[in-house]
């Protein structure tokens, strides 16, 4: 999985940097399942190595696979474009084709980049999870370029086996590597996940590290975006 070194998840969907109108919706499903199905067995050791330029042994050691990749499908105007695509998710859900779907207001896009959004976040039969990303186009957001914004809110979720592993894995990149900032830690939500995240300040991209203490569902349903 070489070609993904350096890049995010991403969809055609995102490169204007607008959230997609309903006749989009389809295409943007398609494309999200493909994205999927690109990144479920990447190389976690490389990616991280590309993606920061440290990989040592006692890091890439901790890590156990994707656990997810979170998508980011462009900036909203008003709520009810975030709301439809739910509505779609859930009857994606009704027939079968996904068998949870979660919803919930942004916490990282407040914080970091002085903008509302709405996370959504489903699982496939297969036991694939996938999570979507809108910001509202707003203030300070709005001047960034769509392939910023993308990189911001998109990400790959690497799994690791233990929650200690995750404070331990934070901690030591936002150490080790000048260029890496931790800005969101999460420990032990209400499913019994813990998951952090971190940007890259010269890519102004981001890495997730989770540890899922109870599987099925639709993983954490990440609060933590």
């Amino acid at each position: 999985m070489n070609a993904l070194a350096g890049s995010s998840p991403a969809i055609t969907a995102t490169r204007d940097g607008r959230f997609p109108d309903r006749p989009g919706f389809d295409r943007s499903w398609e494309e999200l399942l493909q994205t999927s199905s690109t990144w479920r067995d990447l190389d976690c050791g490389q990616y991280l190595s590309a993606w920061c330029g440290y990989a040592p042994d006692h890091v890439v050691e901790k890590f156990a696979g994707v656990n997810h990749v979170g998508v980011y499908m462009g900036d909203y105007d008003s709520d009810d474009q975030v709301f439809g695509w739910n509505a779609y998710l859930n009857d994606l859900r009704a027939s079968g084709r996904i068998t949870t779907v979660e919803m919930g207001p942004s916490y990282i896009s407040p914080r970091q980049y002085g903008t509302p959004g709405w996370w959504n976040s489903i699982a496939l039969a297969d036991g694939r999870v996938i999570e979507m990303f809108a910001c509202r186009r707003f203030g300070p957001w709005a001047d960034r370029s769509a392939d910023e914004r993308g990189r911001l809110m998109s990400h790959v979720a690497i799994d690791v086996h233990t929650d200690a592993d995750v404070r331990y894995l934070l901690d030591v990149l936002d150490r080790d590597v000048d260029h890496l900032e931790n800005i969101a830690f999460t420990e032990a939500d209400e499913l019994g996940h813990t998951y952090g995240h971190l940007r890259n300040n010269d890519s102004g991209s981001v890495l997730e590290i989770v540890h899922e203490a109870l599987r099925g569902g639709t993983g954490h349903g990440d609060g933590g975006h």
